[in-house]
């Protein structure tokens, strides 16, 4: 099953400290508008888009069906994180529980 937008994920923090916090996802490959994107960018008439720059970190394409852009409701607020991929999880202590990679989402389910 693929993500959608709209669709609440949990994301780990890229900062390796293991803290998942809930996201919504905004954007996926089959809802990305290459339009609008190559429309927000520097080299667009008037340099922005809705009077905001475009993200360094904001691709044009994402690379697969399963990696996302994000808005996470961290602790210290809301904040968006770009070109996300799924995790791919381990476990750990003989199956105590599922280790997520710093940087990624997964669905908010555990075992």
């Amino acid at each position: 099953m693929n993500p959608t937008p709209g669709r609440i994920v949990m994301y780990v923090s890229k900062n390796g400290d293991g803290i998942e916090s809930p996201a919504i996802v905004l954007r996926t490959r089959a809802t990305t508008n290459l339009d609008i994107i190559e429309r927000w960018s520097p080299t667009s008439p008037d340099g922005t888009l809705s009077g905001k720059e475009r993200p360094a970190a904001l691709v044009p394409e994402l690379p697969d069906d399963t990696t996302v852009d994000l808005l996470v409701h961290g602790l210290g607020g809301d904040y968006r994180e770009f070109c996300i991929p799924l995790a791919e999880g381990a476990w750990v202590n003989d199956g105590e529980f599922f280790e997520f990679p710093a940087g990624t989402w997964h669905w908010p389910t555990r075992v």
